[in-house]
């Protein structure tokens, strides 16, 4: 499993994080999301999933992600 952590500075509520997991969990990841820092951890498996896909299935629903 890969970890990353992704910054995602216009999230600004409880919906945008559930929003968020659920896009991330759409791809096959797990993803523990804060709200108050405004990032997602984001754990997946490189043989099954690419940060790309993740990173995607956020911004499709109007988020910015950034990559630390």
């Amino acid at each position: 499993m890969m970890k990353a952590i992704l910054k995602i500075p216009n999230m600004s509520c409880q919906h945008c994080v559930m929003r968020i997991s659920k896009a991330i969990e759409s791809v096959g990841a797990k993803g523990e999301v804060s709200l108050e820092k405004k990032t997602a951890v984001v754990e997946f498996d490189p043989e099954k999933t690419r940060l790309e896909d993740i990173v995607r299935a956020i911004e499709r629903y109007g988020y910015e992600v950034e990559v630390e």
